[in-house]
């Protein structure tokens, strides 16, 4: 069984969709320390996509990013949102302004504005909706509700669908192998929730490979690591002036594609 565990991120981009839905069992990992910035391998650094999103604008890339209350690092289902800012009204609008000609945008921005305008506990609870929501639309053909941006919902539509080899998605906070054993090292913890729920398999990001991963002790608990290996297919987006540009929001590929075609692209066919 593969398992992939991945904090959760802001509408995330499309090779973080393309890496969960080839596992069997998705562990939202709500558990680790909210930053807003990352160091990656090659030394460079740069937003963690925990409060952020790419989409595109008229002059290229564009960030939307969400203001959170702490200065410390708590953990991410502890992270609380400000709402001081007018943070969503501004989201919405840049929203209107790369999207309003985009086919599927009045079917998909009344969605999304029902979504960013409901107050959330935590930053995990919105992204964990926002992740929901893609979801949906990417499983099914008809336009989701904000009552679909849940994962009782989406658990139930991934065990009769057969476009993505997902079929779970639990929360590593709830997790009971978490809660009995304190102090364990980050690669414990996956060690630790690959044997919670069965997995012989951890599905991995290159980055984060290169950045914890202790392989002598994964291959002594006989658990193997696969390195995702995805290349964004391209498709139309608007704004073509400012050429293509891959591995955006989800929110770019569905407001620009029909759900069928937006599959096959998360899915690499």
């Amino acid at each position: 069984m593969r398992y992939s565990g991945i904090q959760p991120q802001y509408f995330p981009r499309l090779h973080y969709f393309a890496r969960i839905l080839a596992t069997d069992i998705f562990m939202i990992r709500d558990d680790v320390q909210f930053v807003n910035k990352h160091k990656y391998p090659d030394g460079r650094i740069d937003k963690s996509y925990q409060a952020h999103t790419p989409i595109k604008h008229s002059f290229g890339t564009h960030l939307l990013a969400i203001p959170t209350k702490h200065s410390y690092l708590p953990k991410l289902v502890e992270t609380k949102i400000s709402y001081d800012q007018d943070w969503v009204k501004n989201h919405l609008k840049a929203l209107q302004f790369a999207y309003s000609k985009s086919p599927n945008f009045k079917i998909l921005y009344p969605q999304i504005k029902n979504l960013l305008s409901a107050k959330h506990k935590s930053l995990a609870d919105l992204n964990m909706a926002t992740i929901f929501w893609s979801l949906s639309c990417l499983i099914e053909k008809n336009a989701p509700t904000i009552e679909k941006a849940s994962i009782n919902y989406v658990n139930k539509i991934l065990k009769n669908q057969h476009k993505f080899r997902l079929k779970q998605i639990k929360r590593a906070s709830q997790s009971k192998a978490l809660k009995n054993y304190q102090n364990l090292t980050a690669n414990e913890k996956i060690i630790a929730l690959c044997n919670e729920v069965g997995a012989k398999e951890d599905y991995c990001g290159g980055t984060g490979v290169a950045a914890y991963v202790n392989h002598k002790i994964f291959a002594e608990n006989h658990i193997k690591i696969t390195v995702q290996n995805w290349k964004c297919q391209e498709y139309k987006q608007i704004f073509p002036k400012q050429g293509f540009i891959p591995n955006l929001s989800i929110i770019d590929l569905l407001m620009n594609t029909s759900s069928d075609k937006a599959a096959q692209i998360i899915a690499g066919l």
